[in-house]
């Protein structure tokens, strides 16, 4: 688990801060661990679709696709606080959906996460009271 990044996802109020490049057909992946550092699933998101594993498939909100930056990174934040995923670019939520029953029980065990297929251009906010870094420090 050296490229992961412990976070307690279900408690907490910072969230997953990314900056990337938002596009249509490429998406932003995010990878989420149990405390076992078994993979639980993905969230997934793209100007086309959101994602989370087996839970939320949508397409992106219009509100979403235009508070991106089109001319460069956007820096969006994913929450799963008290089972409640929401999406928010500059502290507004653009996307919010309640997990209940057994995808609030899969999704409240998620205890770390990692990037997937995203480019080196992408970074994301690191915040040592909430997280702490792989053993290759920060992705």
């Amino acid at each position: 688990m050296d490229c992961t990044v412990k976070q307690d996802l279900f408690s907490s109020s910072q969230g997953i801060e990314v900056s990337s490049h938002i596009k249509r057909k490429k998406f932003s992946t995010i990878v989420l661990y149990d405390e076992d550092g078994q993979s639980i699933g993905k969230l997934q998101l793209s100007l086309s679709g959101i994602y989370l594993t087996g839970c939320v498939g949508c397409r992106t909100p219009l509100a979403f696709k235009r508070a991106r930056n089109r001319d460069g990174l956007t820096t969006w934040a994913a929450s799963l606080k008290d089972g409640l995923l929401q999406i928010k670019i500059k502290g507004e939520v653009l996307y919010e959906k309640e997990l209940k029953g057994e995808c609030a029980a899969v999704y409240g065990r998620a205890k770390s996460f990692a990037f997937s297929d995203m480019s080196c251009e992408n970074t994301f906010s690191y915040v040592p009271s909430e997280m702490e870094a792989g053993k290759k420090g920060h992705i």
